[in-house]
């Protein structure tokens, strides 16, 4: 990502480092610990460590979440592993056919890998005690007792805001049809993003496939990750781009010249999931991670870093809406596990990608 969005989430890293106190006392003073909380890092520390298999966040933003538990709980190292979706599960199958899991939890906008998973025997039963305080529309949108929603990154546009006035930016998905963006689109790949393939199957759904004939006439840019055209569109190499929303929002509060784009008929949801692996090497510190994804402190980091929080006790971040407010679409788990093989195959052939 760009060097201001390092430079603010350094910022949020350094305060919360304040927030944990002096380096060797321990725990943050600004939240006690429950007695389950208590129970698990005593048994994280015996362990030493949690290794994170990560998708649905940044390299960057992944780093900070794992500094901030470090923080939170010392004497358990907390390591991030983070990828497109599809190269950390073809990583953790590899292991899992190996008898060599190394991954403790893993985090994906792509429930189907979940569920294959799951029919697999790989995921651990673990119903998280902070799941209680979730917004309820999140905690539906999991699955209780195998994965929990951790991550809330609609999907929309942004465009560059000193190249495309407001009153000519796109205000829905089949404007970006129009020839006027021929060569000026950037967008994910099915391939290799999980929330790109639930993008894909979602839009196809919605406008079948001649959607994707029509767009690939445009010329867009095709990157493997769904954050690609972020930077893309900050340096006006090109003028939209599909992307999480929460990036669009954070390169917007961040001063970049953008503009985020809520379409009209609606924002595509990927499901960010987050499980313990049945085989984790560190099965407490697992635990212990998810927990701290479903904390206030970590909603708070969610909301500081322009992201929707997770709970009920953490508002959304100044100048974003609500998740209550907003017009969400989201394609059931089967269908686009029916679907991913063949529109990643359509969408080669479309893009000659």
């Amino acid at each position: 990502m760009a060097s201001r969005m390092l430079g603010r989430l350094a910022a949020v890293a350094a305060a919360l480092a304040l927030g944990a106190g002096a380096p060797g006392h321990g725990v943050a003073q600004t939240q006690q610990m429950t007695d389950h909380e208590g129970e698990l890092y005593a048994a994280a520390k015996k362990e030493g460590a949690i290794v994170w298999y990560v998708s649905q966040t940044t390299t960057e933003f992944a780093d900070l979440a794992c500094r901030q538990f470090d923080a939170r709980y010392p004497g358990v190292h907390c390591s991030a592993v983070r990828a497109s979706g599809q190269v950390v599960m073809q990583r953790l199958m590899q292991e899992v056919k190996a008898g060599a899991v190394q991954a403790d939890v893993m985090s994906s906008n792509d429930d189907t890998q979940m569920v294959i998973l799951d029919r697999g025997g790989q995921l651990a039963e673990y119903t998280p005690e902070n799941a209680k305080y979730m917004l309820a529309s999140l905690i539906k949108a999991g699955n209780a007792g195998k994965w929990s929603i951790t991550s809330v990154a609609p999907l929309g546009m942004m465009a560059n805001k000193g190249l495309v006035p407001a009153g000519e930016a796109p205000r829905d998905w089949k404007d970006l049809l129009d020839p006027r963006w021929k060569g000026q689109i950037a967008i994910g790949h099915p391939g290799f993003s999980g929330s790109v393939g639930v993008w894909v199957v979602t839009m196809k759904k919605l406008y079948g496939w001649d959607y994707f004939e029509q767009l690939a006439k445009n010329q867009v840019q095709v990157g493997r990750s769904i954050g690609d055209g972020v930077s893309l569109v900050e340096s006006g190499e090109r003028k939209i781009a599909v992307v999480p929303m929460t990036l669009a929002e954070g390169s917007r509060q961040q001063g970049r010249p953008t503009s985020p784009i809520y379409p009209a008929s609606g924002l595509i949801l990927p499901p960010g999931v987050t499980a313990v692996m049945a085989k984790a090497p560190h099965p407490s510190a697992g635990r212990l991670f998810l927990e701290f994804l479903l904390s206030k402190d970590y909603s708070e980091t969610l909301r500081k870093t322009a992201r929707w929080p997770l709970r009920t006790d953490v508002p959304a971040p100044e100048g974003m809406p609500g998740l209550d407010g907003m017009r969400l679409i989201s394609t059931p788990t089967q269908d686009v596990m029916d679907q991913l093989k063949e529109v990643q195959q359509q969408f080669r052939d479309a893009f000659g990608t």
